[in-house]
């Protein structure tokens, strides 16, 4: 047997493929890659959270985990896309408030459906070990 092919990294890599080649197939459908996605739902759970009147861009990519220089080029995606909408800052003049247009919610949630569904079916393969690997994988997200 292929010493890496029980390498832990060379398997989570694996693993990790396989499942952001399920999450590119499966949102197709709406027209998002998973990050444009995972900017959509930080977006509106901020917002929730924080402010109705929108959140930047840097509290965005904080709560994503991702470059605030990547984040700026989706949110730029996505407001052509007319999913959200960026205003003025009151305070911080370099600084936009970015918030959900009505159809970005409506794209979120659809989308939110699809990755439940695409993560039920990819993990169901753990069966009733589920839980136990998502507490395990938790610890090693912090």
């Amino acid at each position: 047997m292929d010493q890496y092919t029980e390498d832990i990294g060379y398997i989570m890599w694996r693993v990790t493929n396989n499942w952001q080649k399920l999450m590119k197939a499966e949102l197709r459908e709406v027209d998002l890659t998973h990050v444009q996605f995972a900017l959509l739902r930080s977006c509106h759970a901020l917002n929730e959270r924080e402010s109705a009147s929108g959140v930047t861009q840097i509290q965005i990519a904080h709560n994503s985990d991702i470059d605030p220089m990547m984040a700026s080029e989706v949110l730029r995606t996505l407001e052509k896309k007319g999913y959200i909408s960026r205003v003025p800052h009151p305070q911080d003049t370099r600084a936009k408030l970015i918030a959900l247009t009505e159809s970005g919610v409506a794209v979120m949630e659809r989308a939110s459906q699809i990755v439940m569904s695409a993560d039920q079916m990819f993990f169901s393969k753990l069966g009733p070990d589920m839980p136990d690997f998502i507490a395990r994988l938790k610890t090693l997200s912090t």
